[in-house]
């Protein structure tokens, strides 16, 4: 059965928890309604429903009345999802209720979350399929664990890090997250040496941050963390990672020794200016492989690209210039 959770992170992760207890996150959802009228004219509600409301009605103290009048109501529905303008603000009621609040109107709103009641399994395995085929595009591109493990983290707008060795390779926070990646840093050496199932397991940590690993190897592991709960999605999108990064391990460790550092330096033209706008073509617009490349910083070869901008008209990060820059590269060799 699908939770409000489930629901939630499926349909819109960028929504947010304004109230509510997250205890009550796990409880199952077995329907929708709807209303565009004010308390106390609720619709009538079966057991189990989550009921989505616009915005507009929770004027001054009307989210308190409605919240009341729902307590009163019986059945009382699993959880309120208010559909607002994005960036719209709801001043939050002191209930155990869980109250969402996420941009869209009710009828898209409604429609998502029924598409995703009706059609959990297709929709988690397409999600699935899609966050694979990023992540591998992302370690082509740029084969270190924390490429894959931001695509991941972007999707998820969950924190990700990544363990080798016991060492964090990866860290990746989720947006206004920062806060829980500190202190995930701080906590994953104790978590490496508490875990009571190695490789598969989701807990919460004594400060009360949320924590699901799942293995990546012998000695490698991939984290999700955040202070709520995970959902399905999270742990579908946290396996997706896992399959990603088992291959990308694979290749590394199957590398010749010292072979990526014989092959990390490009052959120069002599002019710094002109390898910079070669490489960031050659890596298809992407900084950081192309730093690697030329062997320097990344903001070397921001600051290059700049220069390229301002004095050249040129940015290697446009198709059009890309190509003419490779075409070039063809014709003197």
């Amino acid at each position: 059965m699908t939770s409000v959770i489930d629901l939630w992170r499926g349909v819109d992760p960028e929504a947010r928890l304004v109230s509510g207890s997250t205890d009550f996150l796990s409880r199952p959802v077995r329907g929708i309604a709807r209303t565009r009228s004010a308390s106390p004219h609720l619709p009538p509600l079966t057991d189990g429903q989550l009921l989505v409301v616009d915005a507009a009605l929770l004027v001054g103290g009307a989210l308190d009345s409605l919240v009341a009048a729902l307590h009163e109501s019986l059945p009382s529905p699993v959880a309120v999802w208010i559909a607002a303008a994005r960036g719209a603000s709801v001043e939050a009621a002191g209930a155990a209720l869980p109250i969402l609040l996420g941009s869209g109107s009710i009828s898209s709103l409604v429609s998502a979350a029924e598409r995703y009641l009706e059609n959990e399994t297709d929709q988690l395995n397409a999600f699935a399929a899609g966050l694979r085929l990023a992540g591998a595009e992302a370690a082509l591109a740029d084969p270190q664990p924390s490429a894959p493990a931001g695509v991941v983290a972007a999707r998820l707008r969950r924190g990700i890090a990544v363990t080798v060795d016991g060492a964090l390779r990866s860290l990746n926070p989720r947006p206004a997250g920062r806060a829980l990646a500190t202190r995930f840093s701080a906590a994953h050496a104790r978590l490496l040496g508490d875990r009571s199932e190695p490789g598969n397991s989701a807990r919460r940590t004594r400060d009360g941050l949320w924590v699901m690993e799942r293995s990546v190897g012998p000695r490698a592991s991939a984290w999700l963390f955040d202070d709520l709960p995970p959902a399905r999605i999270d742990e579908v999108g946290l396996e997706a990672l896992a399959v990603t990064l088992r291959a990308l391990l694979r290749r590394r460790a199957a590398e010749p020794s010292g072979s990526r550092r014989a092959t990390k330096i490009a052959p120069s033209t002599g002019d710094p200016m002109r390898d910079t706008l070669l490489a960031v073509a050659r890596a298809n617009g992407r900084i950081t492989p192309a730093a690697r490349s030329l062997g320097v910083h990344r903001n070397t070869v921001l600051y290059r690209l700049r220069r390229a901008q301002s004095e050249l008209g040129i940015d290697p990060r446009r198709s059009e210039d890309a190509l003419r820059l490779l075409r070039a590269v063809d014709v003197d060799d």
